[in-house]
């Protein structure tokens, strides 16, 4: 990734295309790679108060805190992460998340296949797919609601906050 990229976001990157098989070069890795500095600089942008090309834990909580007062009014970057991620998790391209599409992006970053099993069931309020209208709307959940119960605070895998 660029040298002002986050380390975070090379590191998602990187594990992304080892989780799909994408190798450099592919047309897959490039377009991988084009998203993820695109969303990188969207979020760099609005995000990093001070400009000192890093978005620290506090610039991420207000950013996305500003966001929840009107999910409505995304902004361009973050609507195209919501995509990305949802692309992500839909391993398929059939056009909805199941749980073993999810569990395997979800473990991947180090959480347990059974504890992203549940958080699927949870978010999926028992159903066996979610599909792109189901995930903004949970995804918009995730970013706006008070209750940690919400079936939108279990769509990164996790259970225990």
């Amino acid at each position: 990734m660029d040298p002002g990229a986050s380390t975070i976001f090379n590191f998602l990157f990187q594990k992304i295309c080892t989780l799909r098989g994408w190798s450099s070069g592919t047309d897959q890795y490039k377009k991988t790679y084009d998203s993820m500095i695109q969303i990188w600089d969207g979020l760099r942008q609005r995000a990093d108060a001070n400009k000192d090309g890093q978005v620290s834990v506090e610039e991420w909580a207000s950013m996305w805190n500003e966001y929840a007062k009107n999910p409505e009014n995304a902004l361009e970057w973050q609507t195209q992460y919501l995509r990305f991620m949802f692309d992500l998790e839909d391993a398929s391209g059939d056009g909805s998340i199941d749980v073993d599409e999810f569990r395997s992006v979800c473990s991947c970053y180090g959480l347990e296949p059974s504890e992203c099993k549940e958080a699927f069931q949870k978010m999926s309020c028992g159903k066996k797919e979610v599909n792109y209208e189901q995930f903004v709307a949970l995804w918009k959940q995730f970013f706006t609601s008070e209750n940690p119960s919400d079936p939108g605070n279990f769509i990164f895998g996790k259970t225990k906050f």
